[in-house]
């Protein structure tokens, strides 16, 4: 069975009441809405064969692909409402004009619709859980800020398709050859999203050589404490199922830049200790550094404490992740760090 041919069946197996939508039925796209959606997005679902057989591991990362996708689909759906609307704040695009960050966004938004919708209708032909979407928050107050904080996500996003790359060809069989090349042309239109979205804050288009890689693990995480109205995802939604792990929050409150410094933290992890607990960071496609966490202090159920950054141990611009982990390692990838971690993503963006 084929993407398209396999809508009609989608359309009505999906989560049919999740909380966000769109007029085009999406997340379970109406048949009739398809060709629309695809001339928006300026082309069309892949017309190869579905994989019919998958193993668990490829099952669980297409249903985070899902979920971040859905995610998306929401977050450009409201800036584009808010850029269209002229609401306050969404009005100066730095010397952009309006109607072409209208088309732009749009396409975008399409582009991202149609990512969920093969994720789901992959899962759908192998005889998986397919995703719902849930309500979300987004804390971007301006054009501004909504697009630094989708470049930061997408550096997200950019770091787990790779890791999903790599569970595809680890799988063999049907996800190592219909699924690796997949997510390379995935890859490649987030990185050029993330290219624009950098070029409008008037940064360097391409961050590093080696962007940072992550882990499914902390994506979700950084979807679900980020974005996510808690309690929001219903059980038709499936989001449960996927069975990643919930970490606490970890969030740095110092303004990095991009030279050896110390920054301070903030957790929910009220049980932080420098005795049991260490900091690591993720940059590029080096090897995670591990650093002591100092001056702690805890009040309630959450807890501060100041940790070095050193940049200059072969850091990358762009982003780099931070974890609170119960373990100094050492560690050899991003998810052996996701393994130890108690509290995290971090997401700390330095240009």
């Amino acid at each position: 069975m084929h993407f398209a041919a396999l809508f009609s069946i989608a359309a009505a197996g999906l989560a049919a009441a999740a909380p966000f939508s769109l007029p085009n039925g999406f997340p379970n796209i109406k048949p009739g809405n398809l060709a629309h959606t695809q001339k928006t997005a300026g082309g069309t679902l892949p017309n190869t064969a579905l994989p019919t057989d998958l193993k668990k591991d490829a099952i669980a990362t297409l249903q985070l692909i899902a979920v971040n996708e859905i995610f998306e689909v929401s977050y450009f759906s409201t800036l584009y409402d808010n850029v269209v609307a002229g609401k306050e704040g969404y009005t100066d695009f730095g010397g952009l004009d309006k109607d072409y960050v209208v088309k732009s966004l749009a396409a975008i938004r399409a582009q991202e619709e149609l990512h969920a919708a093969g994720a789901n209708a992959i899962l759908k032909s192998a005889g998986a859980s397919t995703i719902g979407a849930c309500n979300y928050k987004f804390p971007a107050t301006d054009f501004k800020s909504a697009i630094a904080l989708a470049a930061t996500f997408t550096d997200v996003v950019l770091g787990t398709l790779s890791e999903a790359q790599q569970t595809f060809a680890l799988d063999g069989g049907q996800a190592a050859s219909g699924l690796v090349p997949l997510v390379g042309s995935i890859i490649a239109q987030e990185g050029e999203q993330d290219g624009a979205f950098r070029l409008i804050q008037r940064k360097t288009p391409s961050a590093a050589p080696f962007l940072t890689y992550s882990s499914g693990a902390f994506a979700f995480n950084a979807v679900a404490q980020n974005f996510l109205v808690p309690n929001s995802c219903s059980a038709s939604s499936n989001v449960s199922e996927i069975g990643l792990p919930s970490f606490k929050l970890l969030t740095p409150t110092t303004t990095p830049q991009a030279k050896n410094m110390t920054l301070d933290y903030t957790t929910t992890y009220s049980d932080a200790s420098a005795q049991a607990n260490h900091i690591v960071y993720i940059s590029g496609v080096n090897k995670p550094v591990v650093v002591p966490i100092k001056s702690v202090s805890k009040k309630g159920d959450s807890a501060t404490f100041q940790a070095e950054f050193p940049f200059d141990a072969g850091f990358s611009n762009g982003l780099t992740l931070a974890a609170l982990t119960t373990s100094a390692g050492p560690f050899d990838s991003a998810a052996a760090v996701a393994d130890k971690t108690v509290a995290g993503p971090g997401l700390i963006e330095v240009n």
